[in-house]
C-alpha cells in the first residue's frame, strides 16, 4: 500500500535517521541521533506491503525494514529519496 501526501507546496524537512528501530527503543537511544535537511521536497510516501516487497527486492538486504515500512521523498526534479520508516521521523521545517 501506498499512502501519498502533498501539501501544495514544496518544503523542506529535517529527518532524524536512527541505528535503531524506533518502536522498540528506550529514551537513551534517542539521544545521539543523526540529522539531515532534505531540501525541494514535492510529496512524501509511506509504503508498505506488497508494495514494500518490490522495494525490498531491490536492495542488498542490509536495509530492509524491520516493518517492511519505507519513507519515500519526492524530490523537485523527480528524483527520489528513500528510508526506513522504523528508522526514522521527518520533522517539516
Amino acid at each position: 500500500m501506498k499512502e501519498l501526501r502533498i501539501i501544495g507546496r514544496t518544503f523542506d524537512a529535517e529527518i532524524e535517521v536512527y541505528d535503531f528501530c524506533k518502536y522498540t527503543a528506550t529514551a537513551e537511544d534517542f539521544e545521539n541521533t543523526k540529522r539531515v535537511t532534505i531540501h525541494n521536497i514535492e510529496s512524501w510516501e509511506i509504503v508498505t506491503g506488497e508494495d514494500a516487497k518490490e522495494i525490498e527486492d531491490h536492495t542488498d538486504g542490509s536495509c530492509i525494514d524491520e516493518y517492511h515500512e519505507y519513507l519515500i521523498l519526492n524530490l523537485v526534479g523527480g528524483e527520489t529519496s528513500t528510508f526506513r520508516n522504523s528508522h526514522v521521523d521527518m520533522f517539516h521545517i
